[in-house]
């Protein structure tokens, strides 16, 4: 008789992560309960973005907490991306998920340093500082969403290419339709600096994402 091997793929370190993303939204709730109600509702209102965009600050525990939470979707999105599209030949673990964790947090972050050094530059920080939140409020929220996407397809369903470009259409029309209001509310600005809003988009919203994903190929 001949021994057939069955493969057999762990899904213990992605249940630690669900976990941490599902404590990580709990404490957020403790931390401030009807900010995190608000924050619920950031798609039906933009309640959550005028009360708290004035004056508020990316680097508070709440917006930390929620960035984490999205580092952590986005990167079990992208996790899932390889091992359905077979973007790396070598085998997939959880040495794939750290370092594309890692590299997503970091060009998150030096993203946001850039933007604010920018700022600052050119005295424009009350503008930056409310663009930022808009847009990391709006990212986290999509973070969220993805989790029980996760869960069906860590547990239940493999997705297949078809469906993983659908999701990945979604996101990116909801980040351009995002970008587009607040980009519409900032209208005269940019057509007053036309020049220095496209070399923004091509070196900070466009380059940062397509180096994350040269790094980490």
């Amino acid at each position: 008789m001949e021994i057939i091997t069955r493969d057999i793929t762990s899904t213990n370190w992605i249940t630690i992560v669900m976990l941490i993303c599902l404590a990580l939204l709990a404490t957020a709730r403790l931390a401030n309960t009807v900010r995190f109600s608000e924050f619920l509702l950031l798609f039906n209102t933009n309640k959550y973005i005028f009360v708290h965009q004035k004056g508020s600050k990316l680097s508070t525990i709440f917006n930390g907490i929620l960035m984490l939470v999205q580092v952590l979707s986005v990167s079990l999105l992208i996790y899932i991306c390889f091992e359905v599209l077979n973007w790396q030949k070598e085998t997939i673990n959880m040495i794939l998920f750290l370092k594309i964790a890692t590299f997503y947090l970091v060009v998150l972050v030096c993203k946001m340093l850039v933007e604010k050094i920018v700022a600052t530059i050119f005295s424009i920080e009350p503008i930056i500082e409310e663009y930022l939140f808009y847009k990391i409020s709006y990212r986290n929220f999509m973070g969220m969403l993805l989790l029980p996407l996760h869960l069906v397809f860590f547990y239940t369903i493999k997705p297949t290419a078809i469906i993983l470009f659908i999701i990945l259409g979604l996101l990116l029309l909801s980040n351009l339709i995002m970008l587009f209001f607040i980009y519409r509310k900032n209208e005269k600005i940019i057509l007053n600096n036309l020049f220095y809003f496209i070399l923004y988009l091509c070196a900070l919203e466009i380059a940062p994402y397509f180096i994350l994903y040269k790094i980490i190929i």
